[in-house]
């Protein structure tokens, strides 16, 4: 029962079907309580037309414009949460202000069952704000999402694949080809681990791990799959980068049109606590975040699962915050990663003001700071050959105007650059999804996965980004 609980979906399905659909129930039988009210008292000579319906609709209107502009001006005037959350949030958050003023107003003007229901409608009206900005957001997939839970097993993967047993992808399909590869499941699976923060001492929370069907099929051989490292925003968690960003359904979409090759997805955790933001540096703030990622999480994966070696193989992706850590890590390592594709970047880490964040993370040392800008990063470690498949959502202006100042720099850097935005999406993880399902492509054609080499057309939601 309590895993069914907290496995119910918020941004689709019955629930918040359920939720809108009992929150207009409720308005409509007190808008037509009240019309009729009216209509019963005009026949009785009763003037009560303002006080019934003319009251509650106009302080309904003055609500809803009071929250469209708060919403405005926190979202894009004084931009309080570091970005545009675009006019979906907007529009949720004036809908909801209106129908809350509306049924406030009729609770104190009626007694009885009308004061009931017109209190039932504020609460509902709320849950109903706040899922519909949670849709268009993308942030919580699910209720236990909204506590920090999720219903992912824990496993010891330890060991999984020794090197001696693995193959290259191009060696396994022609394995597989001849019979040798059976029972390749329908799906791949999502498994919970410690990753052990060796070099680091960082105190990470335990990392998700997506293993596609291919690592799990019976053969003698493994194939030597392609990684994906992929980091959520902040306040974030890996949790969260699997469920918001659907990782384990669009994995598995590709993995059935790919004969049940995928790559390895590990979504690792760089900040610690939802409430830190590492700057995924090493610092005596929060400790060795960037050595965690660098060395713990790489070596081990490396060392303990089906994955490839070869820094061209890998990928390191993220949203938001993680997105910056994408780019600033990936393009400063790129013996590690060969491809990086962060969705929703900033121009630079951020903690507070600059001066205060490179006394308290980088001991004063302002060109350490420096080298952490991607920007920088990207021209210090010019000539480069690897991939960058960055995007914003088309409603994020400053992520958009982020990538419009990124990826010129990093195509004169020599990078195979393709800038992209997520049609009529904000900074949410719907577009994170858009970035990375056409990352994903990109990356499965250049490791080997696919011999298809995709398309941006065939993406109708994203929109390229002229550098």
């Amino acid at each position: 029962m309590r895993a069914w609980l907290m496995n119910i979906s918020l941004v689709d399905g019955w629930f918040p079907a359920t939720l809108f659909s009992v929150t207009a129930v409720l308005a409509a039988i007190l808008l037509g309580t009240a019309i009729w009210e009216t209509v019963a008292g005009s026949r009785d000579g009763g003037k009560r037309t303002f006080a019934v319906v003319v009251c509650p609709v106009v302080i309904a209107i003055i609500a809803g414009i009071a929250g469209l502009v708060i919403a405005w001006l926190l979202s894009d005037v004084f931009v309080v949460f570091g970005v545009e959350l675009g006019p979906h949030v907007v529009a949720w958050a004036g809908c909801g202000c209106a129908i809350i003023g509306f049924a406030i107003c009729y609770a104190v003007q009626h007694r009885g069952v009308l004061r009931a229901v017109a209190v039932v409608l504020t609460v509902f009206a709320v849950l109903s704000a706040a899922t519909g900005i949670d849709q268009a957001y993308g942030e919580y997939a699910t209720i236990g999402s909204l506590f920090g839970q999720d219903t992912y097993r824990e496993a010891d993967l330890t060991g999984m694949a020794k090197r001696s047993d693995l193959i290259s992808v191009t060696q396994w399909k022609q394995e597989k080809a001849d019979g040798s590869v059976r029972n390749i499941p329908a799906h791949g699976e999502v498994r919970k681990v410690n990753i052990p923060a060796t070099a680091s001492h960082f105190e990470a929370r335990k990392a998700l791990v997506y293993l596609p069907p291919a690592a799990l099929a019976t053969a003698k051989h493994k194939p030597a799959l392609p990684v994906i490292l992929m980091m959520s925003g902040q306040p974030g968690s890996p949790g969260r980068v699997f469920a918001a960003g659907g990782i384990q359904t669009m994995m598995d979409d590709y993995a059935q049109h790919h004969g049940g090759l995928a790559p390895i997805v590990i979504a690792a955790d760089q900040l610690g606590d939802d409430s830190h933001n590492t700057l995924c540096v090493d610092s005596p703030v929060y400790g060795n975040a960037l050595t965690y990622l660098t060395k713990d999480v790489v070596d081990w994966v490396k060392a303990n699962l089906p994955a490839a070696q070869q820094a061209q193989d890998w990928a390191i992706a993220g949203f938001s915050q993680g997105a910056t850590c994408s780019l600033q890590i990936g393009a400063n390592h790129p013996d590690l990663f060969g491809t990086i594709i962060p969705t929703g970047s900033e121009l630079k880490p951020t903690n507070g003001s600059e001066s205060s964040m490179i006394s308290r993370f980088f001991h004063g040392d302002r060109t350490a700071y420096e080298k952490q800008i991607p920007i920088n990063a990207i021209r210090n470690h010019a000539p480069s050959n690897q991939m960058l498949v960055i995007g914003a959502g088309e409603r994020d202006r400053e992520s958009v105007r982020n990538v419009e100042r990124i990826a010129p720099v990093a195509q004169q850097a020599g990078m195979h650059v393709t800038a992209v935005e997520s049609l009529d999406n904000a900074h949410d993880w719907h577009a994170v999804q858009d970035t990375l399902r056409y990352g994903l492509a990109v990356f499965g054609y250049n490791t080997g996965l696919s011999d298809a080499k995709p398309k941006l057309v065939d993406y109708p939601n994203l929109k390229r980004i002229s550098i």
